[in-house]
Order: C-alpha cells, then structure tokens, then sequence
C-alpha cells in the first residue's frame, strides 16, 4: 500500500491522518474474531494443564489398584537374593543351593603363533560348525575358512562375528596361544561341541564333542580341553530339589526370581522371608491426596466465575466477560468429570459389614465446599498396622465389590484416556474441536484483514482523487484571480 504521508499535499486537508484514524476503525472489525480465538486458546491451554494433572493423578490411582498392596520387603541372604514382583505372596521358604549353574569353557592346546595357520593348505574351504545345547534349543553357529584363514586370531573373529551362542577370544598363556571358546548359556544348555569338516589337520585341534579332554584326566578322544564344564544349577525349596540350567531362576516361587550367588554353607538351607511393605501403602495413600488435591485446585481456578464490571457502562453497551474469570467457566464436560469424581471419592466400598469402607475410616477428611482432603496421619497409620487388608479391598476391591481406585480409573480414564490402551478421552475431544475452532478464526481474521486493507486502500484512492482535483481547482483559481485583476 503506498504511503499516506503525500496525502493533502494538494488540498491542504490533513486526510493522512484521516485515512488512519478510518484505518483504525476499520481495524475493530477484527475484534469479535480475535476475542473468540484468546478464548478458546484459554480453554485449550487449562483442558491441558488439567489433563496433565489428571494422568499423574492416574497414575497415583493405577498404584493403589494394585502396586501399593503388593509391594514386599523380601530378606536379605548370602548364598541368593530375591526380587519380588506384583504376583508374589507374602511368605517364608527355606532355600539351600547346592550348586552354581555354570558356563562351559574349553581351550586349544598352546600353540607359538597366534598369527600361524593351523589348518592344511588345501585351496579348499573349511566348515567350523559349533553347537551349544541339544534337541530343539540347539544354536548352531557356522564358520568357512580359507586357507589363508586358519590362524587362531582369525578363527576367533570368524565367530565373534556370527555372534552366535559363542564367544572367542586367543590368550597367552605358560603353554602358548591358546583359542578360548566360552558360552555364552550356563547349564546344561550351554555345552559345547565344535566339529570341522574339509581339514583334518584343523579337526584334530578344534573337534570337541565329549565337553572337552579333561586337563589331567584320560584322553576321550577330543581335540579341545576342558576348562569349566557344563554345569546346573541344584537347589532346594521348602525340601523340594530343583534342577535349573540358570541362576536366575524365576519359575520355583510365584512371583518371585532367585539370583543364586553362592553355594549354601554346610549345606544349610537359609530362610526367604517376603513381608508386607506398609510403607508403601501410606506413600501411595499420601501421594494420591496429594495428586486429587492438585487437581481439585487445578479445576476449581479453571471455572471459576467472577462477576463482570460494568460501572461506567453506558445503556447500549455490553460488558466483557471479567478477565479473572476461570477460562472453562460454565463448561458441562469440567463441570461433570469434577462431579464424578467428587461422588466417587466420597462413596462407599466393599461389604456393608466391612471395618473399613471409605476414606473417612483411614483417617482421609472432604471439605464439603472446596473437595479438598485432608490426611490425619496418626490415623492411617493405625489403619495400616490394625487392618492393612482392609485397605487394600476398599481401594482395590474383592470379588464382585467394586473399589474406589477400579472406579477413579475408570473415570479418569473416560476423560483423559489410555495411552497402555491407546485411548483417547473426552479431553482430546474438547480440545481437538477447539482446535478446529482457532483455525476458523484464523481464516476468518486473514479474510477480514484483507477486505480492511482493500477498503483502506480505497480510502486512499479518494483522498488522492481529492487532492488531485483540489490541487487543479486551486490553480485554476490562481489563475482566474491574475485575469481579473488584470481588467
């Protein structure tokens, strides 16, 4: 647009400042569209900041459906440790481990070179094929070399390479180089065999299928020595003896995994104990008070209602909403999750015989008028030490009961949705139709702001036609005041 500051030049009017000050009344026509579109930014931003405080208070809940009331505090032990998950029991059993599971090792014998070929000079291709295990869970890892090949640094990064149930690597030990083949399973399902066709040279080195030649023992006709055999690991359980090819062992004891360290002194079994972390349940109990608190807070601000001033207003004008106005004031989908959630809270579960059926009796006090809760901490932890199953069955429920941490899922999960399940809420649909609503406003600003600038340029136009002509009109004037006085 050219620049308004050459206008009036001719007519002596000041239309540039004209033409501004119509420029900023046309300016007011993008108001409502501007208005509308902060408005519903507002609402975009608290639904998310209302959202966010809902998944961690979803989180706080999932704990307590679960986690809280099954967290154990599990014995400490010199021959294993445990670690209990969300299926173990609380319980004691005697464990003793009479042996460690272990990995099969066996070796070359020493050799001058670790660079020399080993193999024949053939001009063929060699096939190394090593097997861990047997049956079904076998794993083959297979090796070609050329004769230029066979040396053991060479036969030791071929398999590296395949990364296979293997790993090589070459020593220097008092007797030599030695390749060094270890595996990478314990047990029994680790053996090892190696077997090499197309060199016999190679074969009498590396074939191995009896576990190994026992370093002093007789020759049983293998290629490779034994440096630690195959090895299972025994253990008992509450007098039960268990065979296991690994120390980690987690199909004895429901819900609980075995790390075998050591084998058990004397042979004496030592006691696994797993008791009840009640910690936990007052940590998650604090936690979810802490989170619904939060959020209360969060909703209450979010539609908050403050009346509009309208001092000073004259009899055909309008007042704006009040800028402290909560940006979700008035919504029905805040207005009924904050509803759901207050009557649920404030429920009752489990049996109506049941010592302990809503927060009240763990010592959780609601204000009726701001939802806010308060925790007496001197009381629940008399509920935790008297009746910690009780708590468990009002948050969690039993049998057909439903309990209040089941039912505050289910409605946070209506809202703010799943993202285990990869569900959408209510939320994300509140949000995704203000959204679309912010773009709307958008085109309809761009559109607007180029019917202004069309209208402005017009304007313009006028005042530069009404420069143009007052500019002749005075020089004609001029000119018919010289004539005249001229007669």
């Amino acid at each position: 647009m050219a620049s308004f500051s050459s206008l009036g030049i001719g007519s002596g009017l000041d239309t540039a400042t004209m033409l501004e000050q119509l420029k900023a009344g046309e300016q007011t026509r993008l108001k409502p569209y501007t208005l509308l579109q902060t408005s519903y930014k507002s609402k975009i931003s608290a639904w998310g900041q209302i959202s966010s405080s809902m998944s961690a208070l979803q989180t706080s809940v999932k704990s307590l459906s679960n986690d809280a009331f099954n967290t154990l505090t599990v014995s400490s032990n010199k021959a294993f440790s445990a670690t209990a998950t969300t299926g173990a029991n609380a319980d004691s059993h005697e464990v003793t481990v009479e042996q460690l599971a272990m990995a099969h090792k066996i070796k070359t014998e020493g050799v001058d070179s670790a660079d020399d070929a080993q193999g024949e000079a053939n001009n063929g291709i060699r096939t190394v094929t090593i097997t861990t295990g047997s049956g079904d869970s076998a794993k083959t890892t297979t090796v070609e070399l050329k004769d230029d090949e066979t040396s053991l640094n060479q036969i030791a990064n071929a398999i590296n390479k395949q990364d296979g149930g293997v790993s090589a690597n070459v020593q220097l030990t008092n007797d030599g180089y030695q390749l060094v083949l270890s595996s990478k399973s314990t047990g029994s399902d680790g053996k090892i065999s190696v077997k090499v066709e197309g060199d016999d040279k190679l074969g009498d080195m590396l074939n191995t299928s009896a576990g190994g030649r026992p370093v002093n023992g007789p020759d049983n006709g293998d290629g490779m020595y034994l440096v630690t055999d195959a090895q299972d690991a025994w253990l008992k359980v509450d007098g039960s003896s268990y065979t296991r090819s690994s120390n980690n062992i987690s199909d004895i004891i429901s819900g609980v995994t075995l790390q075998l360290k050591a084998v058990s002194e004397d042979n004496k079994s030592e006691q696994l104990t797993m008791t009840r972390d009640t910690g936990a349940i007052k940590t998650s109990v604090k936690d979810f008070v802490e989170k619904y608190n939060a959020l209360l807070k969060m909703t209450t601000a979010a539609s908050k209602y403050v009346e509009n001033d309208t001092s000073g207003l004259k009899d055909d004008q309008v007042a704006t909403q009040n800028g402290e106005s909560g940006a979700l004031m008035g919504d029905s989908t805040l207005r009924g999750m904050v509803s759901e959630l207050r009557t649920a809270v404030n429920g009752t579960y489990g049996s109506s015989d049941a010592d302990i059926t809503s927060l009240a009796d763990i010592g959780i006090k609601i204000d009726a008028a701001t939802g806010q809760m308060t925790l007496n901490e001197s009381k629940i932890d008399a509920a935790i030490a008297d009746n910690p199953d009780g708590i468990a069955d009002m948050f969690m429920g039993r049998g057909t009961n439903e309990g209040m941490a089941v039912k505050l899922g289910t409605i946070i999960t209506k809202y703010v949705g799943d993202p285990e399940t990869k569900t959408d809420g209510l939320i994300k649909t509140s949000t995704d139709s203000l959204d679309e609503q912010v773009k709307i406003m958008q085109t309809q600003l761009d559109k607007t702001q180029k019917l202004i600038d069309a209208q402005v340029e017009r304007y313009r136009v006028q005042f530069s036609a009404l420069d143009s002509t007052m500019s002749q009109l005075n020089s004609l004037q001029n000119q018919m005041t010289g004539l005249l006085s001229k007669l």
